[in-house]
């Protein structure tokens, strides 16, 4: 297990990708700052103080910093991984034990093939690292904490005993980056390598209804909290963002999911706004 620190500001010493066209083997070291791979192609068996890590293709590996780690056999040929060296805080060198609500815990070995977004983190990590932008240093310590809490949110739901599910994981990822278009289960079953039946099975179990039932209800809260933010938008501005056909069919589902119509919703929201600004007698 290895212990980090919470949201504290990471310094990244070294960030690069290597590919081994023969193979090689794992250096034999101590190095003084933690060590993250992501092993984009190929295998590789790690050792950390005697215990045996085998790396496979998307699998993240998490090397303290200040212990003892070394190879023992070569990694496959035409090997590909990325790889970045973060400084340990202060209280990480401490080492410090037992419960303590300022560290994230987690397991040495990730297997990662279910969430892509650790691969563009380390990816972002090495780009931003070779940059030259006047907030790199603070860009790569957000992007490592960003990486960090990933890994909590994946080690808490592998560990869920069936809590979660990373195919609704990855929808539901795909409809908040575009609200304005409306997938048909067919089409977003085939973009996940899933049928639609196992798509909608998946949804039942994780979200208790069906994913197109899910889709529309996220997008009618969508369209919700754009009326409060934007009152001076027109309603057919509403539909287009939001993928609905017209205005008329926004307002029929909105009105069935809510029990007011649009307008009456926004109205009712402008009247509570302005008896909050409504100066006391």
């Amino acid at each position: 297990m290895v212990r980090l620190e919470k949201l504290a500001a990471r310094e990244v010493t070294g960030a690069n990708y290597i590919t081994a066209v023969t193979g090689i083997v794992h250096p034999d070291r101590v190095l003084a700052e933690h060590d993250f791979l992501y092993m984009l192609d190929g295998e590789w068996e790690i050792m950390e103080d005697g215990v045996a890590y085998p790396m496979r293709s998307d699998d993240c590996l998490i090397l303290p910093a200040k212990r003892h780690h070394y190879g023992r056999t070569l990694c496959s040929s035409g090997n590909r991984h990325i790889y970045f060296h973060i400084v340990p805080t202060k209280a990480e060198l401490q080492g410090t034990t037992g419960a303590d609500s300022s560290f994230f815990e987690l397991p040495s070995l990730f297997s990662c093939r279910r969430y892509p977004q650790v691969r563009r983190y380390f990816q972002e990590i090495v780009s931003i690292f070779w940059s030259e932008g006047k907030e790199r240093e603070n860009r790569l310590s957000l992007l490592v904490n960003l990486l960090l809490c990933t890994l909590v949110e994946i080690k808490a739901e592998d560990g869920a005993s069936g809590e979660g599910d990373w195919l609704v994981e990855m929808v539901c990822r795909e409809l908040h980056a575009n609200p304005q278009r409306f997938f048909s289960a067919p089409e977003i079953a085939e973009l996940c390598g899933v049928c639609p039946k196992t798509l909608n099975n998946r949804f039942l179990r994780a979200m208790g209804r069906t994913f197109c039932a899910y889709q529309t209800e996220l997008k009618l809260r969508m369209v919700r909290d754009y009326l409060l933010h934007q009152p001076g938008a027109r309603l057919h501005e509403a539909a287009l963002n939001f993928g609905f056909c017209d205005e008329f069919h926004l307002s029929r589902v909105f009105k069935k999911q809510f029990g007011v119509s649009p307008r009456a919703f926004r109205c009712s929201a402008g009247d509570k706004a302005r008896s909050l600004q409504k100066p006391e007698e």
